[in-house]
């Protein structure tokens, strides 16, 4: 709780308990004043004396109950306005409270608190009628509301004021004397006060009418989320108005029958149920917090198109919700059925917020209008649902990679397969045929009598020898040349680019050395895009540059031919790409037509050694 919320609530508690006690000492005891009619609490002049045929006496029951109904008031206004600091709501409901609570100074001997509190006996009606008006912010769109508005202050303020001008409460005979002074007094008139009650009556009667047609039009129009936060008020506002109503209908006409005096204590219900029905709608929207945080629950149960934005409409109350995403090669946003859709510009009753992931926009959230009178709870499900799409993007990634690893286990067991049978076919083709020839040759010099046959026969046999032993040598350093593990790999590079049938420039060195597994990874990354040079490339010389960045062994390898080279599936920069990934490294491929290919590896220089 901030600094500045404890200061309002410290500020409007101490406001509505000094009202609080000074209506208390205000209170007059005496049995004249107890039974006055003229001080009956919010009751006009012609009203409050037609109750006293019921005999009411104000008593500490009736005043507990207007305090509990005044602090229910100015309560369920301060928790709005610390719930929804950005709305009017609570600020008039905290207003309506403490008017509601300065009233209580009617029941006063003296003269001017008297007055005042007759005066002030229904001006928190127009405070919170602009509540209902423009549920729930309590700002007013229209300016027919704004009219309605200044129309039941002119009520409550000049109307009532009227009605006391021509209304002397000591004149009328009653059973209980008034001995109220009424300071507006200018003549006491009967008639003239007679009709300007009347009349303020009926409109006040009017203006009820219309307040409760707009009520039930409201709930019949609105859509399934405005229902829902104004179902409270559509509630209890009907119970108000008709408990009203029966009040006035009671004491201002006569009907067969007595009623009893306890029916005036039903004009406190009102005002109990409407600050209780607006704290409700902000203790439900709470409550829609606490739900959408257990919608969260479901990321990891099920996909984000399902029982994630189920759950969000169901902790929103809105059914119409919907989550549409990005689709980058379509230039929109595309709902659950694929269909390209264009996202509403809040003219209508939906408007849409923009997720984004890593600056991009990854999808719409597109929602009732009304929602967005709760700017705190759009902030927590923009969140939430910004969560779930990452929630979801990382698993996708994850299926994705583990795909491609299967892919690339493949391709590995393959490429190894590949490779057997390629040493295979070499010692079969080369040394094995060499080391035969050369065992026929001396086995028919040692069955040989002639000295000078004989001598050429081993010396052919010893010439087969020397070559298959040259290609034995090949057929190993293709499989691990012994200079790399000897003197690294700038000097295998370097060897490398010597026997190239293209010509190729080493520039750069490693420093630190990496580790085995990567200098081995390097090597034939550089020996396949050398040989892909000279096969395909029609280039005339390749450039191989290395070094050590970041941590990392930065390989490339760039030529001057015609380019178009890519990463097909079972090619063999595919097979390279394999093997820079197992280290956990990448590698990229340049090679737009007419340009030249570039290749650039990147590997870890500390990986576990594969070698």
């Amino acid at each position: 709780m901030t600094p500045r919320t404890i200061a309002l609530i410290g500020g409007v508690t101490a406001c509505a308990a000094a009202l609080s006690v000074a209506v208390v000492l205000s209170v007059d005891w005496s049995e004249a004043a107890l039974y006055d009619p003229a001080r009956i609490l919010l009751l006009g002049p012609r009203e409050a004396f037609k109750a006293a045929s019921l005999s009411p006496v104000f008593g500490r029951v009736e005043l507990v109950l207007f305090l509990l109904a005044g602090a229910s008031f100015a309560a369920s206004g301060l928790f709005t306005w610390t719930n929804r600091p950005h709305d009017l709501a609570g600020p008039l409901f905290v207003l309506a409270g403490l008017v509601w609570l300065a009233g209580g100074i009617r029941r006063s001997s003296d003269p001017l608190l008297f007055t005042t509190g007759a005066v002030m006996t229904n001006i928190y009606l127009p405070v919170m009628i602009p509540v209902l008006l423009g549920f729930p912010s309590g700002r007013l769109n229209h300016a027919w509301e704004r009219w309605c508005v200044g129309a039941c202050w002119a009520l409550a303020v000049v109307g009532v004021s009227a009605e006391w001008m021509f209304f002397d409460p000591r004149e009328v005979a009653t059973p209980h004397p008034s001995t109220s002074v009424n300071l507006l007094l200018i003549q006491h008139d009967a008639v003239i006060a007679e009709r300007i009650q009347l009349t303020v009556g009926a409109l006040v009667f009017v203006l009820a009418i219309v307040l409760l047609g707009v009520i039930i039009n409201r709930w019949r129009s609105g859509t399934a989320a405005y229902r829902s936060g104004f179902s409270p008020v559509m509630f209890f506002a009907p119970i108000a108005a008709l408990i009203i109503l029966v009040i006035l209908v009671s004491t201002a006409i006569r009907l067969p029958g007595s009623l009893h005096s306890w029916i005036l204590d039903l004009r406190y219900i009102p005002i109990v149920l409407l600050p209780m029905a607006i704290a409700y709608g902000q203790l439900r929207y709470r409550m829609a917090r606490a739900a959408v945080g257990d919608a969260m629950v479901v990321i990891g149960a099920a996909p984000i198109s399902s029982g994630f934005v189920e759950a969000l409409r169901r902790a929103l109350h809105d059914p119409t919700l919907e989550l549409w995403s990005f689709d980058a090669e379509r230039g929109g946003y595309i709902d659950d059925q694929g269909m390209i859709r264009v996202l509403p510009h809040g003219t209508g009753h939906r408007v849409a917020t923009i997720l984004e992931l890593d600056g991009a926009a990854a999808a719409a959230l597109v929602y009732d209008k009304q929602l967005q009178t709760e700017p705190e709870l759009l902030a927590v499900v923009r969140g939430a649902t910004e969560l779930a799409l990452g929630h979801e993007r990382l698993r996708n990634d994850l299926q994705a990679q583990l795909a491609e690893v299967r892919s690339s286990r493949e391709r590995i067991v393959a490429a190894g397969d590949a490779e057997r049978r390629r040493v295979e076919r070499d010692l079969h083709d080369g040394a094995q045929q060499r080391l035969v020839a050369a065992a026929l040759l001396l086995r028919r010099a040692q069955r040989s009598a002639d000295t000078a046959n004989r001598d050429h026969l081993v010396t052919q046999g010893a010439a087969e020898l020397d070559t298959a032993l040259t290609e034995l040598r090949e057929l190993a350093r293709g499989v691990f040349p012994p200079i790399l593990a000897e003197r690294g790999l700038t000097a295998a590079l370097t060897a490398l680019a010597e026997r190239a049938p293209i010509a190729a420039r080493i520039h750069g060195d490693l420093v630190p050395r990496p580790s085995p597994g990567v200098e081995l990874a390097a090597y034939f990354i550089a020996a396949e895009a050398l040989t892909n040079a000279a096969k395909h490339s029609g280039g005339t010389h390749v450039d191989i540059e290395m070094g050590v960045v970041d941590e990392a062994v930065q390989l490339t390898i760039a030529d001057d031919g015609r380019g178009g080279a890519d990463i097909g599936p079972g090619g063999g920069l595919s097979g390279l790409c394999d093997r820079a990934a197992a280290l956990g490294g990448q590698l990229r491929v340049a090679s737009a037509p007419g340009t030249g290919t570039v290749l650039t590896a990147v590997l870890p220089l500390r990986a576990k050694d594969t070698a």
